[in-house]
């Protein structure tokens, strides 16, 4: 069990968990190039293909919310990270070899769980594990996250006709960082609760509702993109390749909010987030400037998250719980998704980024909507600006 200590986490353990969210950051990455895949190799129509994205996203928001009832039992808690990275390999497995759409969409459903339950498990541990290093660590953690995502469509461009093999070298992968993920422990304390800041319940649920936006547009941006990009004329390999550039700019992002966070509040860098994403959105319909803004997607939805969360945090403090925040949050990657699946079966490929334009302009009301109940809070008023 994690104790109370300057210095929490050895070098093992970092190691250990830099490299799940490598991994993590690949599983996540390869359903947008995955999608024509399983379109043609089920026989599959796209909206149908794309239900896989909101499937992973359900078996996310359930490994994170496992993290409550484990906590009551040590001795499961204890192998969390290890039985995680079972599911990774298992998961990931059944999506190379399965022959059928309905085990390929429950290999799917492991990779979620898996990712849910390493990402709150993980992100806890290096938030308290190194002291004073804790808050660089985490934005490390969460940059290390994007060079899987990254790296994981290029295997698609030196893979072209079995496609299915990055599945099987990711639950390769997966499958050697077992022995290590069942030694790491990722259990930490829990921190003290105050409740004079969580007396609010429609800010909580307004805030909540905000990172599901911003969660389902991640979820649909970078599940989508591929397919969006084919639909405007490019090539597969053009496609892959641009998805990977957006994963970049997503990992740099990451770095560079780091530098940011300390000069802007997180109000401030999140509202300017949701606004750069709407037009570069917008900037996506035409087929002479999709790739250049699509790629540029990535810089303004890497920030989004992490700065969320810290907004909620310096509104309700450490009273209100991380697990349910993380999940509220990620309920947005499983119903939006599923909504611009439908709209892409029902009126076709060409609307997909129209209907995640909705969302973007859903979010930057919320967000809006956020800021006057803040401000109209004399004890929020701060968080608001």
């Amino acid at each position: 069990m994690i104790k109370n200590s300057p210095q929490l986490v050895t070098p093992r353990m970092a190691l250990t968990g830099l490299l799940s969210f490598i991994l993590i950051g690949g599983a996540q990455a390869l359903y947008g190039p995955s999608l024509p895949n399983f379109t043609l190799r089920f026989g599959l129509e796209t909206g149908t293909a794309g239900v896989a994205i909101s499937v992973h996203n359900v078996g996310a928001v359930l490994g994170i919310l496992s993290a409550i009832p484990i906590t009551r039992y040590p001795a499961l808690a204890r192998w969390r990270v290890g039985v995680s990275m079972v599911f990774l390999t298992l998961g990931s497995l059944l999506v190379a070899f399965s022959p059928y759409w309905s085990l390929t969409i429950g290999g799917i459903f492991f990779i979620g769980l898996a990712y849910g339950s390493l990402a709150i498990g993980i992100n806890s541990l290096f938030a308290v594990g190194f002291g004073s290093r804790s808050p660089a660590m985490v934005n490390l953690l969460n940059a290390i996250f994007g060079i899987g995502a990254i790296l994981s469509p290029l295997l698609f461009l030196l893979l072209p006709t079995r496609p299915q093999i990055t599945f099987l070298i990711l639950g390769a992968a997966a499958g050697l960082l077992i022995p290590l993920a069942f030694i790491l422990d990722d259990r930490v304390p829990a921190k003290p609760v105050t409740r004079d800041k969580t007396q609010n319940h429609t800010l909580l649920f307004v805030f909540i509702v905000f990172l599901g936006l911003g969660g389902g547009l991640e979820a649909s941006t970078v599940g989508y993109a591929a397919t969006y990009l084919i639909a405007k004329g490019t090539t597969a390999e053009t496609a892959a390749t641009i998805t990977s550039l957006l994963f970049l700019t997503y990992t740099l992002a990451r770095l560079a909010a780091i530098p940011l966070s300390i000069r802007f509040t997180s109000a401030q860098i999140v509202m300017s987030c949701v606004s750069i994403t709407a037009i570069l959105l917008l900037a996506s319909h035409s087929a002479a400037l999709a790739p250049i803004s699509i790629t540029l997607l990535g810089g303004s939805l890497a920030v989004f998250f992490p700065n969320g969360f810290n907004w909620i945090s310096d509104v309700f403090g450490a009273s209100n719980s991380t697990t349910l925040i993380f999940a509220g949050g990620l309920s947005g990657g499983v119903f939006v998704p599923f909504i611009v699946a439908w709209i892409t079966a029902s009126f076709g490929e060409q609307y997909i980024f129209t209907t995640i334009l909705v969302v973007s302009i859903l979010a930057l009301l919320t967000g809006f909507f956020l800021l006057s109940l803040l401000k109209s809070n004399p004890l929020q008023r701060a968080s608001a600006k």
